[in-house]
């Protein structure tokens, strides 16, 4: 009878754990969608919007959302980079479980390695990441030196190569 009472219980926290997970079709669909649009994705899934700034001449916009948000930190982060007639980025850093499915389709997808390197310029937070791009797009996974914590960012081919080019990855 304990167990049936226990049940619910967690059955909704099961529910509520899995609105931080976004999988790789998820985060490349909300790549190609607008602000508004994948604020309402993420609102749905029990995300909250952090913040939002407006794009400029030399900079894109970047407006933020978090998962589970607790003071400075969060179980999760999506980021998206957004600018007037330019491709949107999107950025998503979780913790280890989801990352390893994420990882398993990049390779499902068959994307070639781009690129591999172990620093970035300004991201001393980071421990390693790989590029992979298959005809339309490129995803920057990042493996981050806080142990199980990662991030993937995806590009549009074309912006990547600019984004490269002009040391703005």
């Amino acid at each position: 009878m304990k167990q049936l009472v226990l049940y619910p219980f967690f059955v909704l926290l099961s529910f509520a754990s899995m609105g931080q997970s976004l999988n790789l079709a998820q985060l490349l669909k909300l790549q190609s969608m607008g602000k508004q649009e994948i604020g309402l994705f993420l609102e749905e899934k029990g995300w909250v919007s952090k913040s939002d700034a407006a794009p400029s001449a030399e900079k894109l916009g970047k407006a933020v959302w978090a998962f589970n948000p607790e003071g400075e930190g969060a179980d999760a982060w999506c980021i998206l980079y957004y600018g007037e007639g330019k491709p949107n980025r999107i950025l998503y850093n979780a913790q280890g479980p989801a990352f390893d499915k994420i990882r398993k389709h990049v390779k499902q997808r068959e994307m070639a390695v781009l690129e591999e390197g172990e620093q970035a310029e300004g991201l001393d937070f980071l421990d390693a990441y790989t590029d992979y791009a298959d005809d339309l797009v490129v995803a920057r996974i990042y493996d981050y030196k806080q142990i199980d914590y990662y991030g993937i960012k995806i590009f549009a081919k074309e912006d990547y190569l600019e984004a490269k080019k002009n040391a703005r990855l």
